[in-house]
């Protein structure tokens, strides 16, 4: 006779086999988020996220939960490249940007002063109190990034005003300083809204030398910046709108030496320069939800040679001057890593830190300008000019407008 099964064990059976069911249908908090990485700075955030204890009961329950729920290992991916501070990239490098223009425009102007003592009629003054010069620059510039690993495509906008004087205490040789004012829109957010904003303030003094033969320009400036980031973060079952505003304090310098040759109308002057850059954005607290960070202060620093030649020409009608000319230079970026790592953590704790590796711009790139001055008399001028800058990872356009007055 075969022996009847107790009861109890015929429940305890189906109590098993009732587990077995669920833990293969119920979302899993504990699996490795790190392993759905594909780039280091997913990896990272993946990793502070393994190390939640009890997710579940967690400040960030609703952030892993969607994360479960995603239906594969790309999506997950894209979502913890959006959890991160990949965004906030490229805003040093906004700074250098701004800064790369003040040089431009004011070197440009330069070039433009120094042509015009070259060219100057007999009598003009070329040295004391009768040089001082008056100059006010107008500017737009329009760029774009690239897409890289942990570093999303980008585009911006920017605007400035600046205002300058300066004066030949002898010969040759001009000495003076501008202030100028920089705004910028930017679209550094994978979603591409909302836009971040940065708002620079600069002072750069300036000097060139010249005997006709050579010449020398240099450049160096402070600029102080105020960011106001936005990060947009959106993958199905969870959306946050993230904002913070922090600081930033950036430096510049730049030194350039060429040759002057006259050949009939036209003026070539091949040149070579250095340039030095640096740029960092303050540690800042984000606010707006439950993915908000704390990131700790980075930064970028540059330092650039460049080589390259100008070609400008003379032409009379009447009362006025007009100087067409054109340039190109090659830059080449001597430091390998331009750029620090970046640190965060979230900001309702339990996590471990994260970091956002670095990553390396593009180090070689074309730099091309047109431009013409139009001068009346001895004393007053403008300039139309547009710069370009073009890497591998990158297309920037600039344009100003600059006039100066002799008193």
């Amino acid at each position: 006779m075969r022996q009847a099964i107790p009861n109890s064990m015929v429940r305890l059976g189906l109590g098993l086999v009732a587990c077995a069911a669920l833990a293969n249908t119920a979302p899993a908090f504990a699996q490795s988020y790190e392993d759905d990485a594909t780039t280091p700075g997913q990896a990272a955030v993946g990793g502070a996220l393994d190390a939640i204890e009890s997710p579940a009961a967690s400040p960030y329950a609703s952030i892993v939960g969607a994360i479960d729920s995603l239906p594969d290992a790309a999506a997950r991916a894209n979502a913890l490249g959006q959890l991160g501070a990949a965004p906030y990239r490229l805003m040093p490098r906004l700074s250098i940007q701004s800064m790369d223009a003040t040089d431009r425009e004011i070197r440009g102007y330069l070039a433009q002063r120094r042509e015009a003592a070259l060219d100057a009629s007999p009598g003009v003054p070329i040295s004391g109190d009768r040089t001082i010069n008056v100059m006010v620059s107008f500017g737009l510039k329009q760029g774009d990034y690239k897409a890289r690993a942990d570093r999303p495509k980008a585009n911006f906008d920017s605007r400035s005003i600046r205002a300058g004087f300066d004066i030949s205490p002898v010969p040759g040789l001009i000495v003076g300083t501008s202030i100028g004012i920089d705004g910028i829109d930017a679209n550094l957010d994978r979603s591409q809204q909302p836009r971040s904003t940065l708002f620079n303030a600069n002072i750069t003094p300036y000097a060139s030398y010249t005997n006709g033969r050579y010449y020398v320009d240099a450049t160096a400036g402070y600029t102080r910046s105020w960011y106001q980031l936005r990060r947009q973060i959106d993958f199905t079952g969870f959306s946050d709108r993230l904002q913070s505003g922090p600081n930033g304090d950036n430096a510049a310098a730049t030194v350039e030496a060429g040759g002057i040759f006259k050949l009939g109308v036209l003026r070539a002057q091949p040149f070579a320069g250095l340039l030095y850059r640096y740029a960092d954005l303050g540690g800042f607290v984000e606010t707006g939800g439950s993915a908000a960070l704390a990131v700790a202060k980075f930064k970028t620093e540059s330092v650039r040679t460049s080589l390259g030649a100008r070609v400008s020409a003379n032409l009379r009608k009447g009362a006025w001057t007009l100087r067409p000319s054109v340039e190109a230079q090659w830059q080449r970026e001597l430091r390998s890593r331009p750029e620090s790592r970046i640190e965060a953590i979230f900001l309702a704790g339990g996590t471990p830190i994260f970091t956002l590796p670095s990553t390396r711009y593009d180090r070689d790139g074309a730099v091309v300008g047109a431009g013409i001055s139009a001068m009346h008399g001895e004393r007053t001028a403008l300039r139309l000019s547009y710069s370009g800058e073009f890497g591998n990872d990158r297309r920037i356009h600039g344009f100003a407008i600059t006039a100066n007055h002799r008193f």
